[in-house]
């Protein structure tokens, strides 16, 4: 379930689309835009100062009759939380960054053994297939939907090195690419 983020800081972790009348839309667009000129900004149930640099994609289009507008901004916010979040905040990046390597370098791995026509090594599945377990172990909650994919992909690839057919082998990672690349846009 997916639902508009509150410009009053009531936390929504995720979207939903939702009919706005131009007017409720114009009002809500307001509301964020006053928030960040002020330097503060209300999400997850509390406040936070805005910096004066703000990285921010803006996507304006008409496209067959349709106008679609993005708009995404990010900021740190470390220097905000008290040292015993920041500790749990700062571990859990290290260990994702660092099992985020080992998955990237194990899938080119599988990726080069199946562009020669080789059916992956064992060794090399079993560094992918355990990276990518402890991805989803990682993961935040709101991955669970499409890490449950990965890992149906993940198994479907064991099945067909199992099975020794190299031509599913292929198809299996050109999906995990597909999955991985989705998960990047959605999730980043």
């Amino acid at each position: 379930m997916n639902s508009w983020p509150r410009a009053d800081g009531v936390a929504m972790k995720d979207w939903e689309p939702k009919k706005f009348n131009r007017r409720e839309l114009g009002d809500y667009l307001i509301t964020l835009g006053e928030q960040i000129r002020k330097g503060s900004f209300q999400a997850e149930g509390r406040t936070w100062p805005v910096p004066e640099a703000v990285e921010a994609e803006i996507h304006l289009k008409e496209k067959k009759g349709r106008i679609t507008a993005k708009l995404k901004w990010q900021w740190p916010t470390l220097a905000e939380y008290d040292q015993t979040a920041l500790k749990e905040i700062q571990k859990w990046q290290t260990s994702f960054k660092t099992v985020k390597g080992h998955l990237t370098a194990a899938f080119k791995e599988l990726q080069r053994q199946a562009a020669q026509g080789q059916l992956p090594g064992e060794a090399a599945l079993r560094d992918f297939v355990e990276s990518s377990q402890t991805m989803a172990r990682l993961g935040e909650p709101e991955w669970q939907g499409a890490m449950e994919e990965y890992l149906d992909h993940v198994h479907n690839l064991q099945l067909a090195v199992e099975n020794g057919q190299p031509e599913l082998v292929r198809h299996e990672l050109r999906d995990l690419a597909a999955r991985m690349a989705a998960c990047h846009r959605e999730f980043k």
